[in-house]
């Protein structure tokens, strides 16, 4: 596994973003790019070859390619597809490539902020990746050939909080003592199986713990409930997808959260985000950004 380190304290440099969404039958370009490329999936498979290194990327994984090496699709997708992508330089100058999970992930230091980005990963369920992608590609489109500083932010928001999935989140978890360990397996539990139909008695069986007593323990800790944390994770995941696939119907979308009701989900959105899911999508969804 390789991992890139580099100095956050100044931005990166933004070249393009994208949003692909095809049909059936993608086969990504044979080609050799002298930048970082950063692809997040969406929807479908994406299988790639860059160097020696395969992959075989489904939705919440990502791939870093990195710059002068040979990439090339080696299997065309099966069904539709989806990802953004996005390119840009880091200042070789305060930047490494390492072979092994490099000390300033395992020491995470606050005074010498890090993009600390390995070169694939898998992001958790209520990631604000994909959400920072749509807000990067509005910023591109929206501001033109006037957009290079403020994308560059956008873009270093980005890949910051891609270090925070990736390495931060389970660290401070693992030191906040305050949290018990199972509560903390519980809620990354949650984050990976908020696509099912769950109940709160059906989670305390699972996890041994009494309704009342796991509902009062986890609300300590959390700060909610387990159906609003819940909750908060499909509405996350909802935007996402109102964002990234705009064939899928509301009903079809509250059904891969994990909500059976299209009315209810509908009430649900408006609830926790202030506008409707259709209007949310009017007001983010973009065309694709090529350059």
């Amino acid at each position: 596994m390789l991992y890139l380190v580099s100095d956050a304290s100044r931005p990166v440099r933004f070249l393009s973003a994208g949003n692909l969404n095809n049909e059936d039958q993608f086969l990504h370009s044979k080609r050799t790019i002298q930048s970082y490329e950063l692809i997040s999936i969406t929807r479908g498979t994406l299988h790639i070859q860059s160097g020696q290194r395969d992959y075989a990327l489904s939705p919440g994984q990502f791939v870093l390619l990195f710059p002068g090496e040979c990439h090339f699709g080696t299997r065309a997708s099966q069904g539709e597809l989806g990802f953004y992508w996005t390119h840009f330089h880091f200042d070789a100058e305060v930047s490494a490539v390492y072979e092994e999970t490099p000390e300033a992930a395992l020491f995470p230091d606050e005074s010498r902020p890090r993009y600390i980005l390995p070169e694939t990963g898998t992001l958790s369920a209520n990631s604000r990746v994909n959400v920072l992608f749509v807000q990067l590609l509005d910023l591109a489109k929206r501001l033109g050939d006037l957009s290079s500083t403020q994308c560059s932010y956008a873009q270093s928001t980005l890949l910051l909080e891609v270090t925070h999935e990736c390495f931060f989140r389970r660290h401070l978890m693992q030191q906040n003592e305050k949290v018990p360990l199972g509560i903390a397996d519980l809620m990354e539990w949650l984050e990976l199986n908020f696509d099912t139909a769950l109940s709160v008695a059906g989670i305390a069986e699972k996890f041994g713990y009494h309704p009342s007593y796991l509902t009062s323990v986890f609300k300590r800790y959390s700060g909610c409930t387990i159906t609003e944390y819940l909750n908060r994770q499909r509405i996350r995941v909802a935007k996402n997808l109102l964002t990234s696939t705009p064939k899928l119907t509301l009903a079809e979308i509250a059904t891969q959260v994990g909500i059976g009701d299209e009315k209810y989900f509908m009430r649900l959105f408006k609830r926790y985000e202030g506008v409707t899911a259709t209007a949310y999508r009017e007001a983010f969804s973009r065309k694709p950004l090529n350059r």
